[in-house]
């Protein structure tokens, strides 16, 4: 079936299909793999966030193209990610079943907190710098 599967990105982060993934548009430049975050000036537009404190914004999901501003960006919003870039990028990144947050510049973070609008997911296993994990963020798109 997923020999069908036809759609703006790549597979780099994609650990399995299906996957729900939405075009949308890039505020600010972005990087392919990094947490993405709404516009809450444009709706249908999204950013990689800079220097942010762990957990503290709403994630859309896992940016799956780089993209300048104003450009189309393909975003998974909900299924298996693999290989998203992690901070710390050394040791542990977190501990299987803990939230998956947007931490420093769009990176990922595990928080021990429960799910809640800021979490993008669960960590499914991870390694130095990298973690699998299931997204789900789709119950995150009414929160602007």
């Amino acid at each position: 079936m997923s020999t069908f599967l036809t759609y703006e990105g790549t597979t780099d982060f994609i650990a399995v299909t299906p996957a729900l993934i939405v075009t949308l548009t890039a505020s600010g430049s972005i990087t392919a793999g990094r947490a993405v975050t709404y516009d809450t000036s444009n709706p249908s537009a999204v950013y990689q966030p800079s220097a942010i404190r762990s957990g503290s914004l709403p994630v859309a999901g896992v940016a799956l193209t780089t993209a300048a501003d104003g450009k189309a960006v393909s975003v998974m919003v909900w299924g298996f990610a693999k290989s998203l870039p992690t901070l710390p990028s050394t040791g542990a990144t977190g501990i299987i079943g803990q939230p998956l947050v947007i931490t420093g510049s769009g990176y990922w973070g595990a928080s021990g907190s429960g799910r809640n609008y800021c979490t993008a997911g669960k960590i499914v296993s991870g390694s130095a710098g990298f973690t699998y994990a299931f997204i789900d963020c789709v119950s995150n798109t009414s929160v602007t």
